[in-house]
């Protein structure tokens, strides 16, 4: 007879494939009391049909960490459990069949040697004796990862379950969750057939259940299930065992050895979602899904023409299952936004065996210490928007990932699918200017602008491009005469209430009891001292509070303030993003420029730097706070959405100054680079301090009652740091760079690179690094010495300062 399940626990898990037994096991492993709940069997969702492929390398170095720790668990959990997991590390080989992949090959393999990950140029001699049945024509390039492998999926969720009931699990089949307890905003337990289970902590792991699960608690997971196919060959005479996993990605395939016969998975450019009527079945077990005819004809010819043997063997398994894809192809962990104590591991774009092993031990950490225990930014559930979990969304956004996991990974390549969901008040007049649009947060924001008779698309190349010397003349613009850039899609919060003051006061690292029409640079941190937001904040009046920062972040923002404001707090938080629209002017020319069309005294002396004032431009009622992100005099104008066509219009009219050029994101990006301004997300994180990231005149040590993370700070000071955020100017300009290229010092590696752009006042590639030195960063001796980026396999030396390269005294933003 069954051991009654008990009526509380510290932590339920919804869902029992590879990724939940993972947090069960990592759970159990610390003592942990955990209870994990599966509707069906164990593996049952999608996790029993995973291909099995284990890697170590990922885009993001989050990912890498976790996906290498995964590999090391899968070799140790036999001798542990006594279950063999079928882990066998076979490497893996990725080809490629043009020059643009040829130079992806070179940079992935940079990257991957900066995170620590053994990866070898082969030749194509090499490729040909490493897979004898590979027909090599029209390959170009090759690189080999020798601690790749491939795994058994049912295997290894079964030794993750069996090491967590060695620990003291509850693992309990054929036992579906109906309702999650939710009090006071807070997730307290689960509702099952057998009565309720109180809990500390919930987890939704329930893979392509996960966006139904989310919405039946009222907050919003975006996960579409697509349909994802491969095939099972009867046996090939000549297949080695063990042979490489051979990624082909320009023909949209991948070639698995599998006990004598090939297994061939596709990442097909024409993606197609499974929406079944009414959703999922709720008998769905251990199923899969029709077969579409013809769907694959395009790229299984490819593959016989790869792999000639193809063509003399029958196929013996034609597979289609669901796999969960989300709209970025990241996927998702951490605390939701919405429900407190509601965690989540779900979302892994048909990656949950090579990544839940990992993701679920983070996850543990997560739950057990009440915070993300390391940088986790890149997958962090908090980025969902909550318009993305719309099913019209969803069902062409979700293909459209997987057709992009194996396309090329342009920089700044944008999707096509479900764009102009979220516009600017004034976005056809940028469009009819020749803005080129990009995306964030579903708002369509001006990247660059192509002059009249160039067409407005994106070239992408990873170095100069066709649209390189439009952006060059939008950049010296701001740098020279005066630009116009459309802010409207940042995010901007309202905090009002007689508590106002207090609450921004606690949470805000700077000093925020100011007189009204003062604007604040500031960065909330934890109580780590971490940065969790990088903001402005603008005093309006005694009670009124403007926090300013990007879209992709709001609502992180957002839900950190409800967070902190005390329950008998008078404050009311509002997004006012929609209805409020935000030009940024900037450059030398803004202050004659904004002079010429309004009444209002534009002088320093009237108008200081971080300071804001209610203004009429021309008949416009406006704000504006004279503060700029691009490191030259500037001014950000709010003004009503209604009004603002009318605005934008006006100033770019003529009729009293010279109209301002327009100006995209890619200028914005490369002027904040050039001033060394921080970007959250990408240069700072939450476990990042002020004090390593140079940004300690944001914090004022003094304030009476101090701030969240004030004390950690402080000691973080005391201790001192050899881990710095610097600045490096490469000295040749023909390759450039965006991130986490390895930064070397004396042949040695010292850190990486978080932001990277082309400075086209500097004239030459510029960005942002972490640098970890075994002396104090600020010595300028260390500063002095010979710094080297790696960057398409090849070492390019780099000027390296604390200080921004470009008006390091800040003479330009205060004249």
């Amino acid at each position: 007879m069954s051991k009654p399940l008990p009526v509380h626990t510290q932590t339920v898990i919804i869902g029992g494939g590879i990724v939940g037994c993972s947090v069960a096991y990592h759970l159990a492993k610390a003592n942990h009391d955990v209870v994990l709940l599966e509707r069906k069997q164990l593996t049952s969702g999608s996790t029993w049909h995973a291909a099995g492929l284990v890697s170590q390398f990922h885009g993001f170095p989050c990912v890498t960490k976790l996906a290498c720790y995964g590999i090391e668990l899968m070799q140790q959990l036999e001798a542990e459990t006594g279950q063999a997991t079928g882990f066998k590390k076979v490497g893996a080989t990725a080809v490629a069949m043009n020059k643009a992949r040829c130079e992806e090959l070179r940079r992935r393999k940079d990257i991957a040697i900066g995170q620590g990950i053994e990866v070898h140029r082969l030749s194509i001699d090499e490729l040909g004796q490493q897979w004898p049945l590979l027909k090599t024509d029209g390959i170009l390039e090759a690189i080999h990862f020798p601690n790749d492998g491939q795994t058994n999926p049912i295997d290894t969720t079964m030794a993750l379950v069996k090491g967590a009931r060695m620990a003291g699990a509850r693992i309990v089949e054929n036992t579906e969750v109906s309702r999650l307890l939710i009090e006071n905003g807070r997730a307290v337990g689960v509702e099952i057939p057998q009565g309720i289970v109180k809990a500390e902590n919930v987890v939704n792991c329930t893979g392509i259940w996960g966006k139904a699960f989310a919405e039946s608690c009222g907050t919003h997971l975006p996960i579409q299930h697509n349909q994802h196919f491969y095939i099972v060959t009867d046996p090939i005479e000549g297949l080695r065992d063990p042979t490489p996993v051979l990624r082909v990605y320009d023909e949209q395939a991948y070639y698995k050895e599998d006990a004598g016969k090939l297994m061939i998975g596709f990442a097909e450019l024409n993606g197609i979602a499974w929406n079944p009527k009414g959703g999922i079945p709720g008998d769905f077990e251990f199923d899969d899904l029709p077969y579409p005819e013809n769907h694959l004809d395009a790229v299984l010819e490819k593959c016989i023409e790869r792999v000639p043997a193809l063509g003399d063997v029958g196929i013996r398994t034609f597979f289609n299952g669901p796999e969960g894809y989300t709209p970025d192809g990241r996927y998702y962990l951490g605390e939701d936004s919405n429900i407190d104590k509601l965690f989540v591991a779900a979302g892994f774009n048909s990656s949950g065996v090579q990544n839940g092993p990992g993701a679920g031990m983070a996850l543990a950490e997560w739950i057990i210490h009440g915070h993300a225990p390391r940088d986790l930014i890149d997958v962090d559930v908090r980025r969902v928007q909550p318009y993305q979990a719309n099913r019209e969304y969803l069902l062409k956004r979700g293909p459209e990932t997987l057709s992009e996991t194996y396309a090329m990974h342009w920089p700044y390549k944008q999707r096509m699918s479900m764009r102009g969901m979220r516009r600017s008040p004034i976005h056809e007049q940028l469009k009819q200017a020749g803005a080129v649009f990009g995306e964030s947060a579903g708002w369509e924001r001006p990247m660059w602008f192509a002059p009249e008779g160039v067409k407005a698309e994106y070239d992408y190349g990873y170095n100069r491009t066709t649209w390189f010397e439009h952006w060059k003349n939008e950049h010296e613009a701001v740098r020279d005469d005066v630009g116009l850039v459309d802010l409207s899609p940042f995010c901007k919060i309202l905090v009002e209430g007689r508590d106002a003051e207090t609450l921004l006061q606690r949470i805000c690292s700077n000093n925020i009891a100011v007189e009204s029409g003062r604007v604040i640079y500031t960065q909330w941190l934890n109580e780590r001292a971490g940065i969790e937001a990088d903001v402005t904040v603008a005093r309006l009046d005694d009670t009124r509070f403007l926090v300013m920062t990007s879209a992709a972040t709001g609502l992180s923002e957002q839900a950190w303030l409800r967070k902190h404001t005390p329950v008998d707090a008078q404050v009311r938080i509002t997004d006012i993003s929609s209805s409020q629209a935000a030009f940024g002017i900037s450059g030398p020319r803004a202050r004659d420029f904004l002079a010429a069309y309004s009444d209002a005294d534009m002088s320093n002396e009237a108008f200081p730097f971080s300071t804001s004032q209610d203004i009429s431009i021309g008949p416009i009622p406006v704000r504006a706070q004279r503060i700029s992100y691009t490191g030259e005099c500037g001014w950000e104008i709010f003004v009503d959405a209604a009004f603002a066509p009318y605005l934008f219009e006006w100033l770019i009219s003529g009729e009293k100054a010279q109209p301002p050029k327009l100006v995209g994101f890619h200028a914005a990006e490369s002027l904040r680079t050039e001033k060394a301004y921080r970007h959250w997300g990408h240069d700072i994180g939450y476990t990042d301090t002020p004090f390593e990231s140079g940004l300690m005149f944001a914090s004022k040590m003094n304030k009476p009652d101090g701030f969240i993370g004030s004390e950690a700070l402080r000691k973080r000071i005391d201790e001192g740091s050899n881990r710095q955020l610097m600045q490096f100017l490469l000295e040749s300009s023909e390759q450039f760079i965006y991130h986490n290229e390895p930064v070397y010092l004396n042949d040695q590696q010292v850190g990486t690179i978080t932001t990277g752009t082309y400075g086209h006042t500097l004239g030459a590639p510029v960005g942002l690094g972490w640098v970890t030195l075994p002396t104090n960063p600020a010595d300028n001796a260390v500063q002095n010495q010979r710094y080297e980026l790696l960057v398409a396999g090849n070492k390019i030396g780099a000027t390296v300062s604390l200080k921004p390269l470009y008006d390091p005294q800040n003479e330009k933003i205060r004249h």
